[in-house]
Order: C-alpha cells, then structure tokens, then sequence
C-alpha cells in the first residue's frame, strides 16, 4: 500500500511537471513571436505621419489649456497628464521606427505597437474635443 501511495504522488508530481513545461514552452513561444515580428516600413510610416499629426494638437492642447485658461473638466491635471504620456511614448517608439523607415528595414512589432497604442491614446484623449 506505500508502495502505492509513492508511486501515485510521484505520477501527480511528474505530470505536473509536464504541465509546467508545456506552460513554459507557451511563453516562450509568445514572446519568441512578439519580440520577432516585424511590420513594413511603409505601413510604419502612415503611423509614423499620423503620430506626429496628433502630437501637434496635443501639444497646442497643452498650450491651450495654460493660455486660454480652458474650463477644468475638459483641462483637468489628469487629462494633461494623459496626453503627455501618450506623446512621450509616442515619440520614444517614433524615434526608432525613423531609422527603419529611412534604411527600408523592417519595423519590430513591439515599436510598431507601442506607436500604434499612442495613436489611439491621443486619438481618444481630450485632444479631439478641443476647438479655438
């Protein structure tokens, strides 16, 4: 009957061994595909032109609120505080995705994605809702 019991739990122990290694595998495999793909140069530069549209309204937003002393819903801390964000990651990716585009090399996915999260960062900011 101990013999048993061991054998049991060293079964249970071994199968959930596999399971951790196959787990293992599965991450490794997701991060081998993120860190891996890459996007065309072309298509990296339509984002490119849509991010740098965006950041000069964001900026001019900015600008606005301190200047034009914009009513605080629409100006508030953590508004600003979004919009600044979303640019300096924006530009961050930008600058790496510059060389790409001027050598025609291909873009790293994660680059090309944080620059795309930025685009639509700014594009659902407050940014969109301000009129001068």
């Amino acid at each position: 009957m101990k013999k048993f019991l061991v054998v049991c739990a060293l079964a249970l122990s071994l199968g959930a061994c596999a399971q951790l290694q196959t787990a293992l595998n599965d991450i490794q495999a997701t991060y081998t595909l993120v860190t891996t793909t890459t996007v065309d140069p072309q298509q990296a530069a339509v984002v490119a032109n849509a991010f740098d549209a965006l950041k000069g309204t964001a900026v001019n937003y900015a600008s606005y609120c301190v200047t034009q002393k914009f009513p605080q819903p629409l100006c508030s801390a953590s508004n600003r505080r979004l919009v600044v964000k979303s640019i300096n990651a924006g530009t961050a990716a930008r600058i790496q995705i510059e060389t790409a585009i001027t050598t025609k090399q291909p873009v790293t996915g994660t680059v090309y994605n944080a620059l795309v999260a930025a685009v639509q960062s700014l594009q659902s900011s407050v940014i969109n809702t301000v009129t001068h």
